[in-house]
């Protein structure tokens, strides 16, 4: 496998972006509700600050996404990178993409997480998220989540 290209995501990459969301869901430790579905895709590649992972014959292999808010912060919804491709640094080249756009912005940035997902609050606090926020029943009555907040960095 050789290297891949971070671009912005375009209207046509929202089949396979969906695509990756339902196999990486999966693995999601509420994976009995709903992945986002295709049509939430499109209109995020074209309206949301959405970028992709493309492997050298231009097939999705990871992306992220951060959708705006009311406030001008943004919430970053997702990050995802199909199995196969993982442990090369992708998903740190798609924060890189987006938290470049984000600083340009000069916007903020929130993200939910399980509690129990070690590795990936390890991972957002690496990647400058430093305001948490403990939250009881966020979703479900059994779903806490640990709510993180990345401000922009000066350009």
């Amino acid at each position: 496998m050789s290297e891949i290209r971070i671009v912005k995501a375009r209207p046509d990459h929202f089949l396979s972006i969906a695509a990756l969301d339902r196999t990486a869901w999966q693995s999601n430790s509420h994976s009995e509700f709903i992945p986002d579905g295709e049509h939430a895709w499109r209109i995020w590649c074209e309206h949301a600050l959405t970028f992709v992972g493309l492997d050298q014959d231009g097939t999705v292999v990871g992306a992220v996404l951060a959708f705006p808010c009311i406030d001008d912060s943004f919430c970053l919804h997702k990050v995802m990178v199909a199995e196969a491709w993982r442990g090369r640094a992708i998903g740190s080249k798609l924060f890189a993409a987006l938290f470049a756009e984000l600083d340009k912005k000069k916007a903020s940035c929130f993200l939910t997480v399980d509690p129990a997902n070690e590795s990936a609050i390890r991972l957002y606090r690496n990647s400058g998220f430093t305001q948490e926020k403990f939250v009881v029943g966020y979703y479900r009555e059994h779903e806490d989540r640990l709510v993180l907040t990345r401000t922009a960095l000066p350009i």
